[in-house]
């Protein structure tokens, strides 16, 4: 469907691809050192010079190369997350092997230990009185 602001000229077509740098000031580039974009215009007839034409292609090709280096460092930076995550996977696995060992290590600990008390005939509160005082005597070594 044509519309009839253009007539039958083609240059609409070209005319969204000049919008896209309106407004753009090349002094004001991102980068240091970039010479920016050149402006396109058409001459009278409606035509681009063949100049402008190559400027604008080689303009794209040095954002594309631009854009496909970001690309490739998001893609290095995506994979080296994805082996952090396993990797750390790995350890949390590893650590919680680690600590359900270790419980079921202190529950037998704390079980002979109980038996002991019950066959020596003291206490447990006596046994808990005789570690917190070697405890106390520990800190008290280790502060003074």
């Amino acid at each position: 469907m044509s519309s009839s602001r253009f007539g039958n000229s083609s240059l609409h077509q070209r005319d969204t691809r000049t919008q896209l740098f309106d407004g753009f000031d090349s002094s004001a580039s991102s980068r240091p050192g970039s010479p920016g974009f050149k402006t396109a215009t058409p001459n009278a007839r409606g035509q681009y010079s063949d100049s402008v034409m190559s400027g604008l292609e080689s303009q794209n090709e040095n954002e594309i190369e631009g854009l496909t280096a970001r690309v490739r460092m998001l893609k290095d930076i995506t994979v080296k997350i994805g082996e952090e995550v396993r990797d750390s996977s790995k350890f949390m696995g590893s650590l919680e092997d680690n600590f359900d060992n270790t419980r079921l290590r202190l529950k037998g600990t704390y079980k002979r230990m109980m038996r002991m008390a019950e066959r020596s005939g003291v206490g447990w509160r006596a046994w808990v009185g005789f570690f917190l005082f070697v405890f106390l005597f520990f800190v008290w070594v280790w502060k003074f």
